[in-house]
């Protein structure tokens, strides 16, 4: 059967109006892991943000903390010497927002983190499903985040993107549709611990269109288009807002007493497709 979700995603990544491979042609956009890894590059990427945390410090003027504060710290770090410690005991948030890089120009921006979870949602008494976020983008015109999160089904976590914009009579309500790209065993990968991944995303306003790449290859399962179906709003198109914010971070919705914990390093944000080579 054709799923419906990888189509509307396919069709999407023909259109050039989001200008994607055009503004990011002089990038290299390698899905060389051997490339991704080493020193900080943030001092000569010539990005809107680049955040390397090497300065061991969060910047007030720049970040702005919500729930538990996470921490800099030197235990692991995808380049340089430090990375952000996020480490939360049950539900609720541990993330910093930032809204130096808003408004966008044509309400568009790409994002690029790396990020190391050193564990993830598990099965417990209780516990049998789970929805985390990692990063989510929010604005004006429609409430809500639009965000980059995963859920925990059937004891494995894949990743996910949706909003949360159920209170908002236009928005397309509280949701999140899983990974359905096939990985090499021919199933959806499962979001893996123990390891540094490179995560970007675009984020559309003007085109109400989204995009997911993990370590330099597309999802087309997690784009999204106005048409998207989803289990929200019935019948609502997905509309994203005019963005004034982002934060990265974790937030676990589901009630548990189960700890989470992982890393974030160099945090970017640009007006196109960043790659993870820079």
């Amino acid at each position: 059967m054709v799923d419906r979700r990888w189509t509307a995603a396919a069709a999407l990544l023909a259109l050039v109006g989001s200008g994607a491979c055009k503004s990011s042609t002089s990038r290299d956009l390698s899905t060389n892991r051997d490339a991704f890894f080493g020193n900080s590059r943030c001092g000569a990427a010539h990005l809107q943000l680049c955040e390397d945390f090497e300065g061991g410090t969060l910047d007030p003027a720049l970040w702005t903390v919500t729930g538990l504060a996470p921490a800099v710290d030197d235990q692991r770090a995808a380049r340089g010497q430090r990375a952000l410690h996020v480490k939360i005991d049950g539900n609720g948030p541990s993330l910093i927002s930032e809204t130096k890089t808003f408004p966008a120009a044509n309400d568009t921006y790409f994002g690029r983190m790396f990020v190391y979870f050193q564990s993830l949602p598990t099965p417990a008494t209780g516990f049998d499903y789970a929805h985390w976020t990692f990063a989510a983008a929010s604005g004006t015109g429609v409430k809500g985040e639009v965000r980059l999160s995963g859920q925990m089904q059937d004891g494995v976590n894949l990743f996910g993107v949706g909003t949360d914009s159920l209170d908002d009579p236009n928005g397309s309500g509280d949701w999140t549709n899983p990974d359905r790209d096939p990985g090499p065993d021919g199933t959806p990968t499962a979001v893996p611990t123990g390891r540094w991944l490179c995560i970007e995303w675009m984020h559309d306003g003007t085109h109400d269109q989204t995009r997911f790449w993990w370590d330099g290859v597309e999802h087309p399962s997690l784009a999204t288009t106005p048409a998207t179906p989803h289990l929200g709003n019935a019948g609502v198109p997905f509309t994203l807002p005019a963005f004034t914010n982002l934060w990265v971070g974790w937030y676990e919705y589901q009630k548990t007493a189960q700890p989470f914990e992982l890393w974030i390093d160099e945090v970017a944000v640009d007006g196109a497709r960043i790659g993870c080579v820079i």
